[in-house]
């Protein structure tokens, strides 16, 4: 019996060093802290800029005219387009045009949306004199890879925070290690660019990391503490209750 109480205080004492040893702390989980040391250079401020068209955005563009045919006919083939079975709409290809049925080509690669609606409707008003055009870019979403959840979110507004991000995507900071946050981000080109970062720092705010892009993967890699993070009283107890459980029963055998 003597035997039986050492082995559950040596157990009982083995996880209690577990358990607190691996506890995650606030330090860890908050945001807009002050005091977290970072490369400073990475996080000077930086403007809100407009997002321009890059290679393998599709765009889907919709004409008004006074001339009843020909905007039917010209919004019913685009409208097949975007409906395809692939879901594209027009191509940024990787020579920085678009083909717009019956228009041609038109370079809009590095164009906001509303510069690239002006050059296509210069283009299309060389023949249809009243033409107005609305295009919207199809591919407007950002992604989100963590432990607990995974998914594709709509950019729902142009200056869109990595913070609305994560309500959005209903996110939790709990298993997340926010000091190494990865944003996966398409540049002009069509190459992807890794930005690594650290999400507790309030620097974070108003920097290259602060605004969410069309095309984002935000990757979150699990904290290295969150195996033995226990998040109640109930799981704390069952943690500690489940081995001595066990070693009582086996003890009734052998000791």
């Amino acid at each position: 019996m003597q035997r039986l109480i050492l082995y559950c205080v040596a157990i009982l004492s083995f996880l209690l060093i577990v358990i607190f040893s691996s506890c995650i702390s606030s330090e860890e989980t908050n945001y807009m802290q002050h005091n977290i040391p970072i490369d400073t250079a990475s996080y000077r401020l930086q403007q809100f800029e407009e997002y321009r068209l890059s290679v393998r955005d599709n765009i889907a563009c919709k004409i008004s005219t006074a001339d009843e045919e020909t905007r039917n006919m010209f919004n019913t083939v685009i409208s097949s387009n975007v409906a395809d079975s692939r879901g594209l709409g027009l191509v940024v290809y990787e020579d920085g045009t678009i083909i717009i049925p019956f228009f041609g080509s038109v370079e809009v690669i590095g164009l906001t949306i509303q510069e690239a609606e002006i050059k296509i409707q210069d283009v299309m008003r060389e023949s249809i004199v009243d033409a107005q055009v609305k295009i919207t870019l199809l591919n407007n979403m950002f992604y989100v890879y963590a432990n607990d959840k995974q998914g594709e979110y709509r950019v729902y507004k142009e200056n869109m925070t990595i913070y609305q991000a994560l309500a959005v995507s209903g996110q939790t900071t709990g298993k997340m290690d926010l000091s190494r946050v990865k944003i996966i981000r398409r540049g002009a080109d069509g190459h992807d660019i890794i930005k690594e970062f650290d999400l507790r720092t309030q620097e974070v705010v108003e920097s290259q990391f602060y605004y969410i892009k069309p095309n984002d993967v935000i990757y979150f890699s699990t904290n290295k503490n969150a195996f033995f993070n226990v998040t109640s009283i109930s799981a704390f107890v069952n943690m500690v209750l489940v081995p001595l459980t066990t070693l009582f029963v086996v003890s009734k055998y052998k000791f």
